[in-house]
């Protein structure tokens, strides 16, 4: 992988989650839902760029057909628009079908990374169990070193470990090496180990 899987889904999840309140001002027929919706489209393409994803083409045309529905040009293959009604109305209204197809998009991406994420943390969730059971787990995860030291040795002895290191491999082939030792620590704190 070439991204950190984990802080692209922690990103994906924070877009995600302002859905409700960019709905709540269209539904409130609020006056700042468009640059609100802007805002979140900029910030969604910002990320996507950070991450490397060609998605973020499919975002920035969102945002260019809602900058040309705000000028009253509609693609009419696209939007069926009512013969009476506001231009107000018939533009908010064609931005909130927008926004749906940029979190569809966005979903889409949380989904398929999530996906991954799950596969390493089954991986990790077998490595360390058998790591406790032939007891090389505690003597470095009790030892006085700092958290991040301890999970990269934790890491090492598990790559050394010939029971361990297919296991090793399997989960560097869906997540990178930091995503690894996080979803490890979130492991360790979830058994309370």
């Amino acid at each position: 992988m070439q991204i950190v899987v984990t802080s692209f889904l922690d990103q994906l999840n924070r877009l995600l989650g302002q859905g409700p309140s960019l709905v709540t001002l269209y539904e409130q027929k609020d006056v700042s839902f468009i640059s609100s919706l802007i805002s979140w489209l900029d910030e969604s393409e910002s990320i996507l760029q950070e991450f490397r994803r060609p998605q973020v083409s499919e975002i920035a045309g969102i945002r260019a057909q809602i900058l040309s529905a705000s000028n009253g040009v509609y693609e009419k293959n696209v939007f069926h628009l009512p013969s009476s009604g506001g231009g107000r109305k018939i533009f908010h209204a064609t931005a909130a079908i927008l926004f749906n197809h940029a979190q569809t998009i966005l979903n889409t991406l949380y989904r398929t990374f999530s996906t991954f994420r799950e596969e390493s943390e089954k991986y990790l969730r077998q490595i360390i169990l058998i790591s406790l059971q032939k007891e090389s787990f505690y003597p470095i995860w009790r030892s006085e070193l700092d958290l991040s030291l301890k999970l990269n040795t934790l890491w090492q002895s598990f790559v050394a470990d010939k029971d361990l290191v297919q296991g090793t491999r399997q989960v560097l082939s869906s997540v990178n090496y930091s995503d690894a030792l996080r979803i490890m620590d979130e492991i360790i704190t979830e058994w309370k180990l």
